[in-house]
């Protein structure tokens, strides 16, 4: 008898579960991809660097700048952020062929076939993966021994970490602006649910259980309805990866402190002087705003990696 009265009282509420899930999966992920980041202003575009080409298994040409030095300490592979070119190394790393410093900067641009940007540009991608570890693959047979360090900024963080764990060629990785894409949707959903949730069950403190089976979801059916296959950064930062520095801007407003912190908390075996916290500097300003301190703070990391 208590089981049969457990049952019916339970029923409304899986079944408000499944209607929740089936309205507010779609709703919530719409706005979500519907997100444009625009990244900031590139003062110093590199003019340096011969442009190269290097194909992949398909045939298809990845552009590239090489800035060769004579017998290099290591090779740089640069990743840049979203709505940015290759050309965009130098605002970054441009301290890195001073200090002998081979740096190799590839496009991760993407047309779509009406020759448009694509609209899902600034979400990191296992294609962008691929990508980097096809160029990975030709640094390592076409130039001399010496270690291989990745570089990348906000998008560009995250596939270059992707690759890391891809293979065991690859020293150290430097990121600035890493997020994960799974955090920002738990950041919407937390803003979003008290709004479109019709009845409010939880006022504006929607349960973090809650929001992380959204969030899940979220994910999950962003990529069916894109038919992409997007980069899950936390599950890489629980995995055992190579020596890893986190660049973050502490005002930043699309990786907000919270989130930063999240993301040192899931990668647990990280020292603490591997994420470097830049006072006043908002999403990839740390350079611009602490350039000298900046190129220490990421030469100290190479030297001793």
């Amino acid at each position: 008898m208590a089981m049969r009265v457990i049952f019916w009282l339970a029923l409304p509420v899986v079944a408000y579960c499944f209607f929740a899930a089936f309205k507010y999966t779609p709703m919530i992920s719409r706005i979500f991809m519907g997100l444009v980041y625009k990244s900031s202003e590139l003062s110093n575009v590199s003019t340096r660097g011969e442009k190269i080409s290097i194909l992949d298994s398909s045939g298809h040409e990845i552009e590239a700048l090489l800035v060769e030095k004579k017998n290099p300490r290591c090779t740089v592979i640069f990743c840049h952020e979203s709505g940015a070119t290759k050309e965009s190394w130098e605002k970054y790393a441009f301290f890195l062929p001073e200090a002998d410093c081979r740096v190799l900067s590839i496009d991760f641009d993407e047309k779509t076939k009406d020759g448009q940007a694509n609209a899902l540009m600034q979400w990191p991608q296992r294609v962008d993966v691929e990508r980097l570890l096809t160029v990975i693959r030709w640094v390592k047979k076409t130039q001399s021994v010496c270690p291989i360090l990745l570089f990348g900024v906000s998008k560009g963080a995250n596939i270059a970490l992707a690759a890391s764990l891809k293979t065991d060629v690859v020293s150290a990785v430097v990121t600035d602006g890493l997020f994960s894409m799974k955090e920002i949707f738990r950041d919407y959903i937390r803003k979003w649910a008290p709004i479109l949730v019709k009845p409010n069950l939880f006022g504006n403190h929607t349960p973090e259980w809650v929001v992380n089976i959204f969030a899940q979801l979220g994910f999950w059916y962003c990529q069916r309805r894109s038919g992409k296959k997007f980069i899950d950064v936390e599950k890489l930062l629980r995995k055992k990866h190579v020596p890893l520095f986190m660049i973050h801007g502490e005002e930043d407003d699309y990786v907000s402190e919270r989130h930063q912190k999240f993301l040192a908390r899931l990668d647990a075996s990280r020292a603490a002087q591997d994420h470097w916290v830049v006072p006043k500097a908002k999403h990839n300003e740390a350079v611009t705003l602490k350039g000298d301190l900046y190129e220490k703070q990421v030469l100290n990391f190479i030297s001793k990696n």
